[in-house]
């Protein structure tokens, strides 16, 4: 007897690069049967899927779910069944996902911040351990240096990268340091810091956005590095917007280096009234909670909110990712044929740009990239990113993380974690949520009624390989 049978869909899998109308049954939270037909007697519900794509369930590798409990509803909503939080506070999400959880499965990275969780953008190696241990403790898969926003100096973006590798803890950058900026030199530096060590390389196309060269020759050193340090794990999302914290310091200036930087590029002062001048103008949105999700708001509506919102407010700038770096790092493969960058990301959640399907399902349409192709870097590479085996595939054994699109339409209609219904026909109806962590986190997770999947943690040896490849 099945729990569930999803009928008639075209099923996608990347583990062995097949596309076909079948019938999927869940059982106990597992993948139990695919095959062309399976008989309505043999399942408790059955849900017709006729007309949609059937893929494993998404995986956003990068997505910020703290600034707002809101940033989950609008994941799920994407078509979101698992995800890494890419900055933290770990405390905060997962409070967040106690009270306001949709179902997701996360991994927090807990970003170290100079200033207020480290004494400032140079600490030693014993302060940075500290770090590592209360980041981990707090429930945290990981830890993140944001050096676009928030540099340390190359000395101790070097020494943490080293700690968080030797301890075998997972650790992402963002690329940048108090010497160098979040554009193609901050990743030509991070590369040269890590020596030889893995990481997790976030949003690859932040970088080449011309800054430094014509984007297009930014891609081709990018790809030339990542094709020499195969040691590195990247995701690159599809949005032409960025994200970023509009908090001002005690000085009056934006506290994030990649605010100041884009004032600076539109020709504004590096200050609130600039913020003000590029959220009238339009080039800067601020985020705004509404009728349970969150908007982009510009124009004298947007100057309005953020003169007088009642708390920390996050925004958005329009126009900072070219179109032939999304799109080259969506698609590029090495010289062996396995994908340059390993997954599409949104960098979203709590910033609105989830726009995994509708952006991602584009590029299949244009047949820039495959069916297989698309479920391989939306889930099954995601995966092994994470190390769990049992997730990114349709198939017997698989965890019934499931995620159904239309196709034409480019939106997630349904989705399921772990057996669990999380979307219904466009409508989010999951709750609480499973987080990835380690051994030294499972206590924190557990209190606060949440499930705790345990994971060894660290940067794993990723195997690119998919479809017939692999199976």
């Amino acid at each position: 007897m099945f729990d569930l049978v999803i009928r008639g869909a075209t099923v996608v899998d990347p583990l062995s690069g097949s596309v076909g109308e079948k019938d999927v049954g869940i059982r106990d939270g597992l993948i139990a049967e695919v095959a062309p037909s399976i008989a309505d007697s043999g399942a408790l519900h059955t849900l017709d899927a006729s007309g949609l794509i059937l893929q494993p369930g998404i995986i956003d590798t990068h997505l910020h779910l703290a600034p707002s409990p809101l940033g989950q509803r609008m994941a799920v909503k994407a078509g979101v069944t698992a995800a890494i939080e890419m900055a933290g506070p770990v405390e905060k999400v997962l409070d967040d996902m106690a009270v306001s959880g949709c179902g997701l499965t996360v991994a927090v990275l807990n970003a170290i911040l100079p200033g207020q969780n480290v004494s400032g953008a140079n600490p030693g190696v014993d302060e940075i351990n500290g770090f590592l241990d209360r980041s981990l403790a707090s429930g945290a898969f990981g830890v993140k240096l944001l050096g676009g926003h928030y540099p340390l100096t190359p000395e101790a973006s070097r020494a943490y990268l080293a700690a968080a590798h030797d301890r075998g803890v997972y650790m992402a950058w963002h690329a940048g340091s108090t010497a160098a900026g979040s554009n193609l030199r901050g990743l030509e530096e991070a590369i040269e810091l890590a020596e030889g060590r893995a990481f997790h390389l976030a949003h690859l196309n932040a970088y080449c956005r011309g800054g430094v060269l014509p984007a297009a020759r930014e891609c081709a050193r990018a790809a030339e590095l990542l094709e020499a340090h195969p040691e590195i794990v990247t995701e690159s999302y599809l949005s032409a917007r960025n994200g970023c914290p509009l908090g001002l310091d005690d000085k009056g200036a934006p506290r994030s280096a990649i605010v100041r930087m884009n004032l600076k590029r539109l020709g504004l002062p590096e200050t609130h009234d600039g913020m003000l001048s590029a959220v009238h103008s339009g080039e800067l949105s601020v985020i705004r909670p509404v009728n349970g999700i969150l908007e982009l708001l510009s124009g004298k509506a947007g100057t309005a909110w953020l003169q007088s919102a009642p708390g920390p407010v996050d925004g958005s700038f329009d126009h900072v990712n070219p179109a032939v770096s999304r799109v080259f790092f969506a698609t590029e493969k090495r010289p062996n044929g396995e994908f340059l960058v390993d997954a599409v990301s949104t960098d979203g959640g709590a910033i609105p740009r989830n726009v995994i399907v509708e952006y991602g399902r584009s590029l299949v349409d244009i047949s820039a990239l495959t069916a297989v192709e698309f479920a391989a870097k939306t889930s099954f590479i995601p995966a092994r990113m994470l190390g769990i085996a049992a997730k990114g595939f349709i198939a017997p054994g698989a965890d019934a993380d499931i995620t159904i699109y239309d196709p034409a339409a480019r939106r997630a209609v349904h989705a399921f974690s772990g057996g669990r219904q999380i979307l219904a026909s466009g409508e989010v109806v999951g709750s609480g949520g499973t987080v990835l962590c380690t051994a030294e986190g499972e206590e924190a997770v557990r209190k606060r009624g949440l499930s705790a999947q345990v994971l060894p943690g660290g940067i794993p040896a990723l195997n690119r390989s998919f479809g017939k490849k692999t199976a």
